[in-house]
């Protein structure tokens, strides 16, 4: 029963991240003892202002993020720093604006599984 509402309640996340126009942007695995610094590249032609983090599976800790815009220059998304288990969502708005990259310390807490993270634009 708790694997059929865990299923279900990813289910519902994901399909509320689609039916509000989010664009995916990453999916990454992050193994245990993986450098920290992690750098997603966008370099966007849209203009977006707001970033969507969905943990999916595992436990992580997301420290600095920061969100480099062509024309603004360096905007930090602080709310979404913290500790997750997955499935859990953070979001954060910014100045609209096309996105370069997605720059964060991301580190697994799970000592013995990679936790998957995927990054949405909006």
């Amino acid at each position: 029963m708790k694997k059929f509402f865990a299923m279900f309640v990813t289910l519902m996340m994901s399909a509320s991240a689609f039916a509000g126009n989010w664009k995916l942007v990453a999916t990454e695995n992050i193994f245990p003892n993986a450098p920290q610094m992690k750098i997603y590249p966008v370099n966007s032609k849209e203009v977006y202002s707001q970033i969507l983090v969905r943990v999916n599976r595992g436990t992580v800790r997301i420290q600095n993020p920061m969100i480099w815009l062509k024309n603004k220059g360096q905007v930090s998304a602080f709310t979404i720093q913290g500790d997750y288990r997955g499935p859990r969502d953070a979001s954060a708005n910014f100045l609209a604006d096309s996105v370069r990259d997605i720059r964060m310390n991301v580190i697994n807490l799970d000592r013995n599984i990679p936790a998957q993270i995927q990054i949405y634009l909006r």
